[in-house]
């Protein structure tokens, strides 16, 4: 077959193989004598242009293509007539093993196929099925969790309006006040008066001036839990001079604090500072969820929390 097909490509490609070998295969000077023969009627040599090679190449890879696609049909043609050699031989076996039950043992095979494409359609059909579930899971989980973002966003916006801002862990400082102590620093002032005879007579006084103590300061703002349960909730506030030393600092915890609820606190620390401090930072020490509140009855009574 193969070399029939050989014959046809060389024929198509402007001529007829010369000295063909019985068996269909030829050696490699054959070959290449056969293929400069081809060139040399197309008008191509080892001296031809470019120009002219290339439209000359095209067209030898267009045949080609379509030699190729021929010798696939051919050999999908022979696939089919071997399976259809193959049927006719099984039954030609079938019918000289079963004899007159033949007819119904085909039609048992018949019927077993029928159920096993059934089978093979209801496989399919529970495959689709779960592709389609896991599809709807996963789309629902998506929806799910751009609803929960978007709600979380809305929270955000509302909470930065409120003059909050996020710190880590779900927790929202508010805008914090800072405050030095004021001290009352004793002034002794010496001015002269002159007397009756002219004479100029030294009094002296103490006056006060208020200055400001920047060794003690106080702060003040708000703690908010924004998660979704019940938190112990501390915060580090860390306050440092105009060459990043630490020169104060204070932790804030608020016990049992309650979702979405602002939690105001005011705190006195000592700085190891003289001057302002320049720069500070804050951040969540723990957000533990705080365990259920342990409530106690008095005896023979209600909860000593709940009202008769």
């Amino acid at each position: 077959m193969y070399g029939c097909l050989i014959g046809i490509m060389m024929l198509t490609l402007g001529g007829a193989p010369a000295n063909e070998n019985p068996s269909g295969a030829m050696d490699e000077n054959m070959l290449g004598s056969i293929a400069e023969q081809q060139l040399r009627a197309g008008g191509l040599s080892a001296q031809s242009f470019s120009s002219e090679l290339w439209p000359a190449l095209r067209n030898r890879t267009m045949e080609a293509i379509e030699l190729r696609h021929g010798l696939q049909s051919l050999e999908s043609e022979l696939r089919s007539l071997r399976d259809e050699l193959a049927g006719l031989q099984n039954f030609i076996e079938d019918h000289e093993q079963f004899g007159q039950d033949y007819l119904s043992y085909r039609d048992v095979i018949a019927e077993t196929q029928q159920l096993a494409a059934a089978q093979a359609a209801v496989k399919r059909q529970q495959e689709q099925f779960e592709r389609d579930r896991k599809r709807e899971v996963i789309r629902r989980k998506k929806e799910e969790d751009d609803a929960r973002r978007k709600a979380a966003k809305s929270v955000n916006q509302r909470l930065e309006k409120l003059g909050f801002a996020a710190i880590g862990q779900n927790v929202w400082l508010s805008r914090s006040a800072y405050s030095y102590a004021a001290t009352n620093v004793p002034e002794q002032r010496v001015y002269y008066q002159p007397t009756i005879t002219g004479e100029l007579q030294a009094i002296t006084t103490i006056e006060n001036r208020e200055e400001i103590n920047y060794t003690k300061m106080t702060i003040s703002g708000s703690l908010l839990n924004g998660g979704a349960t019940t938190r112990n909730i501390g915060v580090a506030f860390v306050f440092r001079d105009a060459h990043e030393n630490q020169i104060g600092q204070e932790t804030i915890i608020i016990e049992n604090a309650r979702p979405d609820v602002p939690y105001p606190f005011t705190s006195e620390l000592v700085m190891a500072s003289d001057l302002p401090f320049a720069s500070h930072t804050s951040w969540v020490l723990f957000a533990d969820t705080s365990p259920p509140a342990n409530i106690s009855s008095p005896p023979g009574g209600q909860p000593s929390n709940l009202t008769p």
